[in-house]
This record gives C-alpha cells, structure tokens and sequence, in this order.
C-alpha cells in the first residue's frame, strides 16, 4: 500500500514538473504574440479612427476622417494609392501566372532528369545560395553604367537606358528579378510534392502512351495539386501585401511604389510625409478587402478539404 501511494505522489510531482515545464516554455512566446501582435493590431485598429488635432496638446478627433482621405484620394488621376495598389497586384498576378507555372515547368524538367538537368538546377538554386543583396548589386551592375547591357547598347548604337533611374523600365527591371529569385523556393516544395509521386503512376502512363504534357497535366498536377493549391492560396493570403525588391533598387521611386511600401514610407518618414493614422486606415481597409478574396480561393481551390 505503502508503495502505491509512493508512486502515486511521485506521478503528481512528475506531472506538476511537467506542467511547470511546458509553461516556462509557452509564457515567452504567448507575451511575444500579445505584444507585438494583439497589441499592436488592436492599436492600430484604433489609430485608424483616430486624427489628430495639431494644436500641440496631443488631443486626437475619433471618426471616420482617414476612410474619406482615402476614399477621396482615388478621385485623383496621380493617386500614390492607386499607384501602389497597380505595383501591387502587378506583382502578385506575376507570381500567381508567371513564376508559379514557370517553377512547375522547370521542375518538371528536372524531375525527369532531361538533358542538363543537374545544371539548370544549380542556376535555379544560386539565388538562394548567393546573398539577396550581393545578388541585386551584381544585377545592377549587369543593367548599368558600365555592364554588358550597356556595352550591348553602344555596340548596336542604341542610346543606354538605366533601367532602375527610368518610371518605363525600372517595374519589368524588379519583375524580372523577382522572377527569378523566387524559382528556388518553389522548388523546394513542387520538387518534393514530384519525388513523392509513386513511380507506378508515371510507368502506367507510359504505358497509354501518354507524351511529356499530358502527363504533367493528367498525372503529376492532380497528384501533387495540396501542395500547389496550398502555394497559390498562400500567395492569395498576402495579395494586398505583395511586394518587390523596392529598398534594393528603386526606393519607391519611379512608379514603382507599392502599398506595403508605400505604408513603410507613411510610418517611418522615408517619403515626403509621415501620418500613422492614415496608413493605418488604408491598411485596415485593405486587410477586410482581402479577407473575401482569401475564401473565395480556398472555396475554389478546395484546399481546406484537401485536408
């Protein structure tokens, strides 16, 4: 009897450790979340109702001044808003219908270990190996004064154009760029979701003498299709906050200003102006614009009954 209730008590002392445990380890992250999540979007959700009065008693008016700013600024044929919510969708519809099929094509090049195979990934993958940084200076240095783009130009006598210092080329210079620095990603996850296809599929295809695109189309997008359909629903999640390289090249300038950016501009001053309150209105506008485009692609995609 003696011994029962010694193990019992030692089984209490082990849960309580066990308790005490998995709350040290949980109390860090849970007051992280509430501070820099909770508190900060809830005041932020407030500041958004707020405008402050200018009178240098730091009074604020509560209404609805910031929504009819925003509202009255896309009356305006040179909007910074409408300017940045173009770039914007501009980058996100490049990702969705640019880089998504081009990583699914390329890695399926490489799945079938076609000619070269191991090269075209090691091309693919340098972007992710190289530093962001070093990378976008080697491009600069690539479409600038001095590089072989410009020596091109002078040697079939066209007058060189800077792509980054001109509004006509900076956004396909950045589009460019972005497409291919976000192949490598892909990659990691579409190559995957291929290795993972069971070999019996592709060799019954072969079979019914199925050719390279119908079995990229009939076979390995139904397989693999959680896992792209989970990728675009995540890229629809971000669709207002999609953005480029823009501290890299252009800072904003040169019709290359986005929303997320153009909110950075607004709270840290980089730009000509700084208004929290306002960004924070347009920020929360565009946060309930997206919240039905996010379930409208997850009704369409199904990826929630995927799982």
């Amino acid at each position: 009897m003696e011994n029962t209730n010694n193990i019992v008590t030692q089984k209490r002392k082990a849960d309580k450790m066990e308790i005490v445990f998995i709350i040290s380890m949980l109390i860090l992250p849970i007051c992280a979340f509430l501070l820099f999540y909770v508190y900060i979007n809830f005041n932020s959700i407030l500041m958004a109702f707020q405008r402050p009065t200018y009178d240098g008693t730091g009074a604020v008016e509560w209404g609805f001044t910031n929504f009819k700013m925003f509202f009255d600024s896309l009356n305006g044929v040179d909007s910074d808003v409408l300017l940045a919510l173009r770039n914007t969708l501009i980058f996100y519809f490049t990702n969705i219908l640019i880089k998504l099929p081009l990583s699914l094509i390329i890695c399926y090049f490489i799945y079938k270990k076609l000619l070269l195979a191991k090269v075209h990934r090691a091309i693919i993958y340098l972007p992710n190996i190289i530093t962001g940084t070093i990378f976008a200076t080697l491009y600069k240095y690539m479409v600038g004064s001095g590089g072989p783009l410009f020596a091109y130009w002078e040697q079939i006598g066209v007058d060189p154009i800077y792509l980054f210092a001109d509004s006509d080329y900076a956004m396909p210079g950045m589009l460019i760029f972005t497409i291919y620095t976000g192949l490598g990603g892909n990659f990691v996850l579409l190559g995957g979701a291929m290795n993972a296809i069971d070999t019996g599929m592709i060799d019954a295809g072969k079979i019914d003498g199925a050719g390279p695109f119908r079995e990229l189309v009939s076979i390995i997008m139904p397989t693999i299709w959680p896992t792209l359909s989970t990728m675009i629903l995540m890229s629809s999640i971000g669709v207002f906050t999609a953005d480029g390289p823009l501290l890299l090249f252009t800072q904003g300038q040169y019709k290359t200003m986005t929303l997320n950016f153009w909110i950075f501009g607004m709270t840290t001053g980089i730009g000509a102006v700084t208004d929290y309150e306002y960004a924070s209105a347009v920020g929360l506008i565009f946060t309930i614009l997206g919240l039905p485009i996010v379930f409208a692609v997850n009704k369409i995609l199904g990826v929630t009954k995927e799982y």
